[in-house]
């Protein structure tokens, strides 16, 4: 696996600077506003076509902007849910440091204020910030609290960054090959200025699953098991389709929003041509300009329309 990147000029992305320094904003933006246009659909479904020179990091950049423009989730009180919670219950809850997700054991009384025991766990209540119930059961774990970084920041994410790691929105999948999308993930994204900044993994926005997480939001699934009839999960929103493996699938793919990476360092026309010939299938264009508000950076072409669902 390529070692983490740190991506605001980024130093590992592509090769031309022209390119590298607008990538970062432009595809970050691209997933707020296609979050933003999610209510205008009306019942159809908006295929976006981005044909870049290389794929590189462009479905992590958009899922970060699309994960982080989410309304912040509104929770319970901390002590509430553990006083209706029972031991059927599967939680997770968030210190200011660490992340605990597992079965609800117990909220008992204790001299210096109640303790609760979740996840294996055993804290006083007070020390959690923020908690949701789970819908299904899962392993005992605990994890540290990821820094939301530069991107957080500058979304004002920051401010709900405990709450959104409790309940991240769960209407995000990418797919492609699952170990192209991984690596990506694992890029360093920071301001480009901060002396001594390691940056913020991608990952910490997107929260691809991962069996042994303590928080996770979006499956990864490869072209190949799409191929064999797995399906995207119902609370999908968006998904983004990385190169052609995945996009010969587009016409599969339910979910309101479908974005298609079009990689153009690959000399194969088949991913264009199953875009065009979803265009011609009774589908009404979107300006990309004057609808999605968004200007493709230098090098990248984009296409929009939307078809009944």
């Amino acid at each position: 696996m390529r070692s983490p990147r740190t991506l605001l000029g980024l130093a590992d992305a592509p090769t031309d600077p022209l390119i590298a320094g607008a990538w970062v904003g432009a595809f970050v933006s691209l997933g707020s506003l296609l979050r933003r246009y999610l209510p205008k659909l009306d019942g159809r479904q908006l295929v976006l076509a981005v044909s870049v020179p290389r794929r590189d990091y462009v479905a992590a950049l958009i899922g970060s902007g699309w994960m982080l423009s989410c309304p912040a989730p509104v929770l319970e009180e901390p002590i509430a849910v553990f006083e209706a919670s029972e031991r059927s219950s599967y939680l997770r809850a968030v210190t200011d440091r660490l992340i605990v997700t597992g079965q609800f054991t117990k909220l008992e009384p204790h001299s210096s204020g109640p303790r609760v025991l979740t996840g294996g766990k055993l804290l006083p209540a007070d020390r959690y910030l923020a908690v949701t119930v789970l819908d299904g059961d899962c392993e005992s774990t605990v994890g540290d609290v990821p820094s939301g970084g530069y991107l957080a920041e500058l979304t004002g994410a920051s401010a709900s960054w405990l709450e959104r790691l409790a309940a991240p929105p769960m209407d995000l999948a990418l797919v492609g090959t699952s170990k192209w999308l991984r690596e990506d993930l694992a890029a360093l994204v920071g301001d480009g200025v901060s002396e001594g900044a390691s940056g913020t993994a991608m990952g910490t926005y997107v929260l691809p699953f991962e069996p042994r997480a303590a928080t996770w939001s979006t499956p990864i699934i490869s072209s190949a098991r799409l191929g064999e009839g797995e399906a995207l999960p119902e609370s999908c929103a968006m998904a983004i389709l990385d190169r052609y493996g995945a996009i010969r699938y587009l016409n599969d793919i339910t979910t309101p929003i479908v974005v298609c990476l079009v990689d153009r360092s690959v000399a194969d026309e088949s991913a264009a041509e199953t875009i065009i010939e979803a265009r011609h299938n009774n589908s009404q264009p979107v300006s990309i300009v004057e609808e999605l508000h968004w200007r493709p950076p230098a090098a990248v072409e984009a296409l929009a329309f939307t078809v009944a669902l």
